[in-house]
């Protein structure tokens, strides 16, 4: 196969591995090397994807967050995020603009303390907290802390 050829077939399967899913540069990266292709055919058709805006790092983080905002604790998504290959200033900033709309609109309750809610809520399986023994709240809350929700938003939800 000639490199014209291979360097079709990178963009290719580049656009059809994002007709199934959104992916981070990295992901796609990835998936491109698996297939075989060399890198200059995937470098080629990373920068053809980049160039129609189909891929953005940023714009995936942001949606990441906003999806998982609600049931994920803001250490646990940062942590996802870095493993699928969103460089830190990007997510830094992603975080920030997220957690600053929902700042923006007082009606929204802090985002973090609904997940953390909500977490507490489906681990307890309809139980009160006040019915838990010291064991049992000492074992939710370093479950809690191990998801990385804050000590402090831990606490104040069990006293």
């Amino acid at each position: 196969m000639n490199s014209d050829e291979e360097t079709q077939k990178a963009v290719a399967k580049a656009m059809a591995l994002l007709l199934h899913k959104d992916r981070t540069e990295k992901e796609l990266s990835d998936r491109l090397y698996r297939a075989g292709f060399s890198e200059k055919s995937a470098l080629f058709a990373m920068e053809y994807v980049k160039s129609f805006g189909y891929i953005n790092d940023f714009r995936y983080a942001e949606s990441y967050i906003d999806y998982h905002k609600l049931s994920k604790s803001k250490n646990e998504i940062r942590r996802k995020l870095i493993e699928k290959g969103i460089p830190e200033e990007i997510l830094s900033e992603a975080l920030r603009n997220s957690y600053e709309k929902q700042d923006d609109n007082d009606d929204q309750a802090d985002a973090e303390e609904e997940a953390l809610r909500a977490l507490i809520a489906k681990r307890l399986k309809g139980r009160d907290i006040a019915e838990l023994t010291y064991e049992e709240k000492q074992k939710q809350m370093r479950y809690l802390a191990g998801k990385g929700y804050p000590t402090d938003k831990i606490r104040r939800m069990f006293s």
